[in-house]
């Protein structure tokens, strides 16, 4: 309580000091030889600045990209010589040929997931160490997943 007492007494001091400093009209004069009152000068007044704009940070797109369905691919290497490589490409795309599996030997297999659309037609290349290549356009991989490679 006793803070709050003081507290009103000094607001209130304040009052009474800041009306002794208040600036008052000069009185009117009833001769017309008195010079008129001069106003104070305009002070000019600041406008308040405008809040700027908070910078946001760029977030990542929280939107998944659209997941194709896949395929489980058998690929078999019936060929003498190993396989060096076997790349697939959605057959009529402009897409970047994917590897579907790295060095396979003679006679081993190896299974690899692909990502298809609609039609699941695939176009692929495959190199061996013998420097021989193969080359198959529109193979359907939804109907047949197994990849026999033979002489």
């Amino acid at each position: 309580m006793r803070f709050k007492r003081f507290g009103f007494a000094v607001v209130a001091a304040m009052f009474v000091v800041s009306g002794a400093y208040a600036q008052t009209a000069a009185p009117a004069t009833p001769d017309a030889s008195a010079a008129p009152a001069t106003a104070p000068a305009a002070v000019p007044v600041k406008p308040k600045p405008k809040p700027k704009a908070k910078a946001v940070a760029a977030k990542p797109s929280m939107a998944k990209a659209k997941k194709l369905p896949f395929v489980t691919v058998t690929v078999k290497n019936g060929r003498g010589a190993g396989l060096t490589q076997l790349t697939a490409t959605i057959s009529g795309g402009n897409g970047d040929p994917v590897k579907v599996t790295a060095a396979l030997a003679s006679g081993k297999s190896a299974k690899a997931h692909l990502a298809h659309e609609k039609d699941c037609l695939f176009d692929l290349h495959g190199d061996f160490d013998d420097g021989a290549s193969t080359d198959e356009t529109g193979v359907n991989l939804c109907k047949d997943p197994k990849i026999n490679l033979v002489d």
